[in-house]
């Protein structure tokens, strides 16, 4: 064993060669023609072997080098590509392990690198990463401590509490800073968390997504203040949703969606004050900007009119 790791970068190179013209003379000897289904999966076996057998090498071969780990090998590679959206093929590769996405999230969880990827950003490839800041961001690391101690909450009774308690917990505590989804879907254990995102925000509570604050990632979402709203009307909130879904989240003038820089509002066509009234042909999404340009010719300033039916109309209860 001791040799093995004391191998010059030349020796275990070659030991990777070795291996790998082994895999393709296994290729080589496999015919497509003279194959039942049982004769390839003896080949696909060797194949598999002979994988494992290169993945060993790989990490022999970051030994030499004095890469002394598939998570330093994976952190290494990352701090070469800041700003680079990595394929998951690449960190394999580089890692020369199996439980590479392990290893991933121990950077973000553990240490607090500013990893992201298509779990916790809805604008990546899902088998992508990406590091943003070439340090370790020591709030991550504390809002997934948060996070943890969010998902094991108890009832004051006993018992756990729900996913949607759990949830706006998790939210207080690192107010006003933001969640992602991995965060989020971690703290509730449901598939179903983003709906119950959606009752605390009719319950009052002032969430907000990218789909409002452009500053927060595609998928991320903030409670900016501890501050409880009365209870906003259940029909506005749905139907501000409805209309969201309706125009796929995309700015009916400019074409813009979140994670642009802009924000997206729902706005009257005919205002409420010249007689409108909240038939969905009457609303349409519009981004923050083009929001502002209908409203300047108006003479006051833009907002979403189904997040502010206390502000803006009363129709819904009339």
């Amino acid at each position: 064993m001791a040799k093995k790791a004391d191998k010059t970068p030349d020796h275990a190179l070659s030991d990777l060669k070795a291996i790998t013209q082994n895999y393709l003379e296994a290729i080589d000897r496999t015919q497509a023609e003279s194959l039942s289904p049982d004769s390839w999966l003896e080949s696909a076996a060797q194949l598999g072997r002979l994988s494992a057998g290169m993945r060993e090498a790989l990490s022999r071969v970051n030994r030499a080098f004095g890469i002394r780990s598939g998570q330093d090998a994976i952190l290494r590679y990352l701090r070469n590509h800041v700003g680079v959206s990595v394929p998951a093929d690449d960190l394999a590769g580089v890692s020369g392990i199996s439980e590479w996405a392990r290893r991933v999230r121990e950077l973000r969880v553990e240490y607090g690198w500013p990893i992201e990827s298509g779990i916790n950003r809805d604008d990546l490839p899902h088998d992508h990463y990406r590091l943003i800041a070439d340090a370790p961001d020591t709030d991550l690391a504390e809002r997934w401590r948060v996070a943890k101690e969010a998902r094991n909450l108890q009832k004051p009774k006993g018992g756990k509490a729900s996913g949607k308690d759990r949830l706006l917990h998790y939210l207080k505590k690192i107010s006003p800073r933001p969640a992602d989804k991995e965060q989020l879907a971690y703290v509730a254990e449901i598939q179903e968390w983003p709906r119950r995102m959606r009752e605390l925000e009719e319950e009052g509570w002032q969430i907000v997504s990218s789909v409002d604050d452009p500053s927060l990632p595609p998928g991320s979402y903030r409670l900016p203040t501890l501050a409880k709203s009365p209870p906003r009307v259940r029909q506005a909130i749905k139907l501000r949703y409805k209309i969201l879904e309706r125009d796929k989240q995309t700015c009916q003038d400019c074409g813009a969606v979140p994670g642009q820089g802009v924000a997206l509002q729902v706005h009257h066509v005919l205002p409420v004050h010249q007689g409108g009234d909240n038939d969905e042909r009457n609303l349409v999404t519009l981004c923050s900007h083009c929001h502002g340009g209908r409203h300047a010719l108006m003479g006051d300033s833009p907002k979403d009119e189904l997040l502010h039916p206390d502000q803006e109309f009363d129709l819904l209860e009339s």
